[in-house]
């Protein structure tokens, strides 16, 4: 029985093995932060964790496709793993970052191009880590570990490689198109760089290094026997006397006055902080002539910035008109619309110059027309809307008092509403038109 899955679970664990295999390309660097900043008595391992919020960064990508969207969820994520794994602490900011990192890989795994640099990064990784790793103390309990993985590492970068060699080559994502010839070289190839990878992950390489060494050593000794003439060998320097250690003195638990004071002196160093860059980011702002302005717009635009979509089908034209103005206008317009209640915020009362009135107009007229049994079409253009009315209330064979009257007010709306939506403030006419003709145009309409 052959087991069926649906598309949306085959995308999404395609994508979490290739974002599982972006966290394993790193694996040094979690090992060095395991070591060090994470106790062994901790019940939960951080770096377990890990892998779980790389498939949860790949469930999130649709929810989070803009950039700002997913840093945040990316810190959130890392701070809820620093508090399961009980390294929400000043030391364990590396571990939360550490943590966001993997969440953000998997969030961003769809939209990643270019994979081959991403191995040749990890390896040159593994490379430095496999040097430092065997050279100090701490971390040599991890040198296996990082071999293996090494290995499988390099085995993927391979067939990565190899699988864009192919693609390119036969400017087909068809394979098995290519000539057989082609294809046997290929596989040969393949098979001999991984048969390599194992016999080094095997202690291949250590035995060749060790055998090449003591070559090399065995001839320096013989050079230098030959050009001294004695085959005495060297005395034997006599070990370093011990120094004497002093007892080392016990270590008490400190006191609740000096809990206190180291979080009062963390408090007010991070206050003092953000008071100094306060008053820094605002001289920059005011004496930089708009330079630090351009780079704060700048850098709104990168946050705001989305991920590719999957489908490619038809996206409208974005423009970003962002001013620290119009931001702290929004944010006023925000509150009070939110603190004024909802029976005072459309009234004819509150409207300010003469398009809020006439938009006003519109709107209302329109809910007149939804309240007698209209159906609101919110994708059709005002003069659309307009036709589509006559002709609704031309079905419905009202009985008008003055018909005539209504549809010429109805067309100056029209026309007015037009220009207060579409036109620009500076060029528009409507400033010209009195309180009294719009106050005049509302009792027409029965408003």
């Amino acid at each position: 029985m052959k087991l069926r899955f649906s598309s949306s679970f085959q995308a999404n664990l395609a994508l979490w093995i290739t974002a599982f295999i972006d966290w394993l390309l790193l694996l040094p660097v979690w090992l060095a932060l395991q070591t060090y900043l994470q106790s062994g008595e901790a019940a939960v391992r951080w770096i377990y964790l890990l892998p779980l919020l790389v498939a949860g960064g790949v469930l999130l990508r649709h929810r989070c496709s803009r950039l700002w969207q997913q840093l945040l969820a990316a810190l959130l994520l890392g701070l809820l793993t620093g508090l399961i794994s009980s390294t929400l602490t000043l030391p364990g900011i590396p571990l939360v970052t550490g943590a966001a990192v993997c969440a953000y890989l998997g969030m961003t795994t769809a939209s990643r191009v270019n994979r081959f640099r991403i191995y040749l990064a990890g390896i040159t990784i593994y490379f430095i880590g496999s040097i430092a790793f065997s050279q100090i103390p701490e971390l040599q309990a991890n040198v296996t570990i990082l071999t293996w993985s090494g290995s499988l590492c390099l085995v993927l970068a391979l067939i990565d490689s190899n699988s864009s060699h192919l693609r390119y080559s036969s400017l087909n994502s068809d394979s098995a198109r290519l000539p057989e010839g082609l294809r046997r070289h290929n596989r040969l190839y393949l098979a001999g760089f991984i048969v390599l990878a194992a016999v080094l992950a095997a202690g291949g390489g250590k035995t060749v290094g060790m055998l090449l060494w003591n070559a090399v050593r065995l001839f320096f000794t013989w050079l230098s026997r030959l050009s001294s003439g004695a085959e005495e060998p060297p005395p034997e320097e006599a070990p370093p006397q011990a120094i004497q250690e002093f007892p080392a003195a016990e270590a008490g638990e400190p006191g609740i006055l000096a809990a206190i004071l180291n979080i009062g002196f963390y408090i007010i160093g991070a206050a003092a902080i953000v008071v100094v860059l306060y008053y820094g980011v605002r001289w920059l702002y005011r004496n930089t002539g708009g330079l630090l302005r351009r780079a704060m717009d700048w850098l709104l635009t990168v946050l705001r910035r989305e991920s590719p979509a999957a489908a490619a089908g038809y996206q409208d034209e974005e423009t970003s008109l962002f001013t620290w103005e119009q931001t702290v206008q929004g944010f006023r317009d925000y509150f009070r619309t939110r603190l004024t209640p909802s029976s005072r915020r459309d009234r004819w009362e509150t409207m300010d110059g003469s398009r809020a009135r006439i938009r006003w107009l519109y709107r209302h007229w329109l809910r007149a027309k939804h309240t007698d049994g209209y159906e609101v079409k919110a994708y059709l253009t005002p003069q659309e809307t307009a036709a589509d009315v006559a002709a609704w209330s031309e079905g419905q064979k009202r009985q008008r008092k003055s018909p005539g009257s209504e549809g010429e007010a109805y067309n100056r709306l029209l026309a007015f509403y037009i220009r207060a939506r579409y036109a620009d403030e500076e060029q528009s006419d409507l400033t010209e038109l009195s309180a009294e003709e719009i106050t005049a145009l509302k009792e027409q309409l029965k408003l």
